[in-house]
């Protein structure tokens, strides 16, 4: 389930398989619209990019698919919330096969730098070539196959989809998730949980009394000399991702980003 719709598995006869995501109901554009964007969207090529295969538009109001190819691979938010917790234990598995530690640490950061370059230079093709935002970016929507950690970007610029002409509350729900930061309106605290900090503006407010450092995990990291060049890495990598949340006239675009 997502702001959009509901995503199912279907399974051919030919034995392909497919992404189906039934949209919303109420909150899809007309139909020569929604024809014209799906095709547009159907025409973008990446090999970091799950493309849109076709849509239907069937006769009932709640009769919208688009349809993609199905991806049999977790999502970064997987790794980052539930086997990023089991980095210790990847690490003990390893030594007890015999693999060097510190290689295996190694290639784990080399690892999370690749999918990161990987999506900027999906979007860079996006928002240079195709001149079309993915809109959505978001942990659940990069997907991540093993073990080549090939990087694919799911649910782009869906929005286009949308007709946010109309008034409704799932349409203003979906729409929400596109805003770039200027447009939101951001507090210290995520609303309904006081205890809860914004990341980016926490991650801004430790930058600026440089002590970025402290945003990461280095528990990992042992001995200490382990720590300074891969300190050096995310430290520069903190520094790109703080400029993508600038004001529109000081961010750079994302070619400049992934250079």
């Amino acid at each position: 389930m997502s702001c959009h719709g509901t995503l199912y598995k279907a399974v051919l006869s030919s034995g392909h398989v497919l992404a189906v995501k039934l949209l919303k109901e109420g909150i899809a554009k007309g139909r020569k619209e929604f024809a014209r964007e799906a095709k547009k969207l159907g025409n973008i090529r990446h090999p970091n990019l799950v493309s849109l295969q076709g849509f239907y538009w069937g006769p009932k109001e709640h009769e919208k698919l688009i349809i993609s190819k199905y991806i049999n691979a977790p999502c970064l938010a997987l790794y980052l919330h539930v086997l990023c917790s089991n980095l210790r234990l990847l690490s003990l598995v390893r030594l007890s096969l015999g693999t060097d530690n510190e290689r295996s640490l190694i290639c784990l950061f080399a690892d999370r730098l690749k999918v990161a370059l990987d999506v900027a230079c999906c979007l860079t093709y996006l928002h240079t070539e195709s001149a079309i935002p993915h809109g959505n970016l978001k942990s659940t929507n990069i997907l991540i196959e093993v073990p080549n950690i090939n990087v694919l970007l799911t649910d782009y610029s869906l929005h286009r989809l949308l007709d946010i002409s109309r008034d409704s509350e799932q349409v203003a729900e979906c729409v929400s998730c596109y805003l770039p930061p200027e447009f939101t309106s951001t507090t210290d605290i995520v609303p309904g949980n006081p205890e809860v900090v914004d990341l980016s503006e926490w991650v801004s407010l430790m930058a600026a009394e440089n002590r970025a450092v402290e945003c990461f995990d280095f528990a990992d990291f042992r001995p200490q000399k382990q720590r300074e060049p891969f300190q050096r890495v995310l430290i520069h990598a903190s520094d790109c991702s703080l400029k993508c949340i600038l004001r529109p006239r000081e961010r750079p675009d994302m070619k400049m980003i992934l250079e």
